[in-house]
Order: structure tokens, then C-alpha cells, then sequence
């Protein structure tokens, strides 16, 4: 893997390949299961699966606190105390 991308700068996971690389390379490892966290922050910084899950999840709370009727925090409500953020996650329609 080269270290840099085509805009420069760089890769966006270069530095957990580094720390994989190393980890499997290292004469301390006695084992590769030393090495699945490593493996793991690098699969995922490529992938985002657990990213994506969390945000699913949180988009499944929002839509059913919006649907009931007890309350609950709505996307609406999160919009309005903390500025901007919520919108650029593309929680919030923007009108």
C-alpha cells in the first residue's frame, strides 16, 4: 500500500495499515490473535460497518420517537440545541 493518494496527502487508513503491518511483523507477537484488534480498527476505518450500524440505529430511535406519542427526543429537537451537526449527518430533511 502507498502511502499516498491521488489528491495528496495521506491515505484515509494508512496509519491503521501501519499499525497491522507492524503488529504482524513484531517480534513480540507470539500469535495473529495478538493482532485482531488491530485488524478490526483497520477492517473498519475501510469499511465503517460499525459506523454504519450505529447510525442506522440511532435513524430507527429518532423515527420511532417521532411516531409515538409519549415524547422522546425528535431530530427536531436535537437540530435545535446543538446547531448544524445533525443536518449535516442528513438526519434532518433540509427545507
Amino acid at each position: 500500500m502507498q502511502p499516498y493518494s491521488r489528491n495528496g496527502g495521506t491515505r484515509k487508513c494508512f496509519y491503521e495499515f501501519q499499525l497491522l503491518t507492524a503488529c504482524f511483523t513484531s517480534s513480540d507477537t507470539s500469535s495473529k490473535k495478538q493482532c485482531v484488534p488491530a485488524y478490526e480498527d483497520y477492517n473498519e476505518c475501510l469499511h465503517g460497518n460499525k459506523e454504519r450500524e450505529k447510525v442506522r440505529t440511532m435513524l430507527q430511535q429518532l423515527q420511532k420517537n417521532k411516531e409515538s406519542k409519549d415524547g422522546g427526543v425528535t431530530a427536531e429537537e436535537l437540530y435545535k440545541k446543538s446547531n448544524k451537526i445533525y443536518e449535516n449527518l442528513d438526519l434532518l430533511n433540509k427545507n
